[in-house]
């Protein structure tokens, strides 16, 4: 297969592109920050019930893009060709339906999460345009997750690059030239979104030679559908009990202030650019096992993965490492008040214990995802998650008065320990007959 498992040709790209991808809410957060601190707050509500529903319809890109993945490796096309279309129709009409749900019932959603009443309103209107949002989204992660899978990441991340110039054009625009704030700031992410969706859909057409056919995208067939949620319904599954147990928490976090609020929501985006190391490296390795497990090159993928797993832990700490020395830098950069300096600080020591675990943690399941063995990471992640970071947080933040550091251990504590299980079950090589090609 030659340079196609190149783990640097795939993770680099997977890197930047990812990275430009959240830089999205990063550029919204940042930009936001500037024009006013407790503004943020009002965001943080509407981006953590964005990520909850978009992990609901993200399992059709882990799915569909391992299907492809080891159909490739298997030399499959049909098979690749049929998973492609029915990804994109499927996951363009939960999109829909999230969408909608959303929009009509985003009061509801918001007090669910304890949104105060003097961030409320603005917190509405972002959610309300983070809804319309979503429905592109659910074209986007498909067709950005089938193109790195044909190894053209650099596609996904210059059209990522593009959509984060407009955004920043936009963004100025609406918070220093008109009123509407955080109701242009999502306006201006929806036109961004748009134009990564033609620019990605240029190449599936034009440099692929893919024809997107719409009655085979809404054509469903059973067998096909079957083999994409297998994989998808357990990945799914794993990634909505995260963004279901960091929502618990920001309810957690919500309580304790408006200044604790705005700290979670900047630190999380920061916490996200230490994860892309990780990420990328896990997501370029899950590509890759997908193709060697569809040749049968299981030796192969056993030992990839570990190599994988050394360089993205190295990595993720130094890059940990980093995040901590330049602390006060950011801080600054961000002009924060002293208030939520304070408040901020110890998470960046706790962050080089959270990101190593983490990245720890991602290789191994993305691993046991590519391999068809999905359904192992999704059991560790209802014991630790629910059994170990919600409850140590909640006792260490009310009862032991650590707040939002106490919220964190449990997060240090949940993925450390996942990693570990994950780990002995590749090591153990019983994903070796999941495969499904």
């Amino acid at each position: 297969m030659g340079h196609n498992l190149s783990l640097k040709r795939l993770a680099v790209p997977i890197f930047f592109e990812v990275f430009l991808h959240y830089a999205s809410l990063m550029i919204n957060t940042y930009m936001v920050a500037r024009h006013s601190n407790f503004l943020v707050g009002s965001m943080g509500a509407g981006n953590q019930i964005f990520d909850l529903f978009i992990t609901l319809f993200s399992f059709l890109s882990i799915g569909c893009s391992i299907i492809i993945a080891q159909a490739i490796g298997a030399k499959d096309r049909i098979l690749a060709n049929k998973a492609l279309h029915q990804s994109l129709g499927l996951n363009l009409l939960i999109g829909l339906i999230c969408g909608v749900g959303i929009y009509l019932f985003e009061d509801s959603l918001l007090r669910m999460l304890k949104t105060s009443e003097e961030l409320f309103l603005q917190a509405s209107l972002y959610l309300k345009m983070l809804a319309i949002c979503l429905i592109l989204e659910s074209i986007g992660i498909i067709l950005a997750s089938i193109l790195r899978v044909y190894n053209l990441a650099y596609f996904v991340m210059m059209a990522s690059f593009l959509m984060n110039i407009i955004m920043i054009i936009s963004n100025y625009f609406v918070l220093y030239h008109t009123n509407l704030e955080l109701l242009g700031v999502g306006i201006s992410t929806i036109f961004s979104r748009i134009f990564l969706i033609i620019l990605l859909l240029f190449v599936l057409i034009f440099y692929l030679k893919i024809k997107i056919s719409i009655k085979e995208a809404f054509c469903f067939q059973k067998e096909v559908l079957k083999k994409i949620l297998h994989i998808g319904s357990f990945s799914a599954g794993e990634n909505l009990l995260w963004i279901v147990q960091y929502t618990i928490a920001f309810s957690f976090v919500n309580q304790l202030g408006a200044i604790q609020t705005s700290v979670q929501t900047l630190y999380f985006q920061i916490s996200l650019v230490i994860m892309l190391i990780g990420q990328s490296i896990s997501m370029a390795n899950e590509i890759i096992i997908g193709k060697l497990v569809g040749a049968r090159y299981f030796h192969i993928a056993y030992k990839h993965t570990w190599f994988a797993l050394y360089l993205s832990i190295i990595a993720s700490f130094i890059v940990a490492l980093l995040n901590f020395l330049a602390k006060d830098f950011s801080m600054e950069k961000l002009e924060l008040l002293d208030s939520i300096k304070e408040v901020m600080l110890p998470l960046f020591t706790l962050s080089i214990i959270l990101e190593t675990g983490r990245t720890f943690n991602i290789v191994m399941v993305n691993a046991l995802r590519a391999s068809g063995d999905a359904k192992f990471p999704f059991l560790s992640g209802c014991v630790f998650m629910f059994g170990v970071s919600l409850p140590v947080g909640y006792v260490l933040c009310f009862y032991f008065h650590l707040g939002i550091v106490g919220i964190w251990i449990g997060f240090c504590a949940d993925e450390w320990l996942r990693g570990l299980v994950n780990a002995y079950r590749w090591k153990s090589k019983k994903w070796q007959n999941k495969s499904l090609v």
